[in-house]
């Protein structure tokens, strides 16, 4: 071989050698850690959305990082009741309430949003809605499908761990849905101040249900019957009443807490249940003053939804 070849192939080699020596530091500088989140879902108003506390994640949701680490994180969803443009403040407001409560109880919160024109109402058009009744059941599916790529995000910064859902009033109709029609997998659910969407059985799985209601709610008569239904169909759940009227307060979504991590290590019914069993309370007909009450043990009966699209 003359020299220009040997000069020739011992450039090719130490070229050769140079390359695999910075493939081999690289990978050591780069390792593998997992799949990669997915990427995030072009929306221009979600960090508008996200209320203090909470940030925007990869598939369109509003994150908030527990206060404590565990071995398995429970992951909140939480799905909202209708809001517009024009009641957006109050909506951050519980959005941030849950966020607060759930993370200062070691949960991870995923907040998610509906979709504008989704209430079948013409009135309600520019209004955030989730499926709530019959006539956009089907939409449910697609809904569910939205939440994935946002809860793959925030596991991927929890690990892995039990997920769990908490619909409030609109949100509280489509929870149900989830539930009956199984559109997703959730450890539990918590469907507060919502109520049934015909037919109620089992799709699938019967995940443990919480039901929240209120005595002056104008669904409390919905919740009750979704009580009823639940209890016909054997579907293990707990009841949770209050006074007082439509709202999301500290207190049900404390309620909710406690139900989430005891549902996922008890059996229901639980022993001692969430609440003691107490009379519903009643505003008296027949007094000026609004704030005497008489009991009634029967729930009155509500002979059509209080609203199409569930909530306020």
């Amino acid at each position: 071989m003359t020299r220009a070849r040997w000069l020739l192939v011992g450039a090719t080699c130490g070229a050769l050698g140079l390359t695999i020596a910075l493939v081999l530091v690289v990978s050591r500088r780069s390792p593998v850690t997992g799949p990669l989140a997915p990427e995030e879902t072009e929306d221009p108003g979600l960090e508008a959305w996200c209320a203090p506390g909470l940030v925007p994640i990869a598939g369109g949701g509003c994150f908030a990082t527990p206060a404590r680490a565990t071995a398995s994180t429970t992951l909140l969803v939480y799905v909202h009741g209708r809001y517009s443009p024009k009641t957006l403040d109050d909506e951050l407001a519980r959005q941030a309430r849950v966020a607060k409560l759930g993370t200062a109880k070691g949960f991870g919160v995923l907040a998610m949003r509906g979709v504008q024109g989704e209430c079948t109402q013409q009135e309600l058009a520019d209004t955030w809605c989730w499926p709530s009744n019959p006539r956009n059941a089907d939409d449910g599916p697609a809904f569910v499908k939205r939440f994935t790529p946002a809860i793959a995000a925030a596991r991927a910064r929890l690990g892995p761990g039990p997920n769990v859902l908490l619909g409030f009033s609109n949100g509280a109709y489509f929870a149900t849905l989830v539930a009956t029609r199984a559109l997703g997998r959730f450890e539990a659910i918590a469907i507060a101040h919502g109520g049934p969407v015909p037919p109620t059985h089992a799709a699938g799985a019967k995940p443990p249900l919480l039901l929240l209601t209120a005595d002056d709610d104008p669904s409390d008569g919905e919740m009750r019957q979704l009580d009823e239904e639940l209890t016909r169909a054997k579907w293990p759940h707990e009841l949770v009443s209050r006074e007082g009227g439509h709202a999301l307060p500290d207190v049900d979504v404390s309620f909710a807490l406690a139900f989430f991590d005891r549902a996922l290590r008890e059996r229901l019914p639980l022993s001692p249940p969430l609440q003691a069993p107490r009379a519903r309370r009643t505003a008296d007909a027949g007094d000026a003053d609004a704030s005497a009450t008489s009991i009634a043990i029967e729930p009155p009966t509500i002979e059509t939804p209080y609203d199409e699209d569930g909530g306020t």
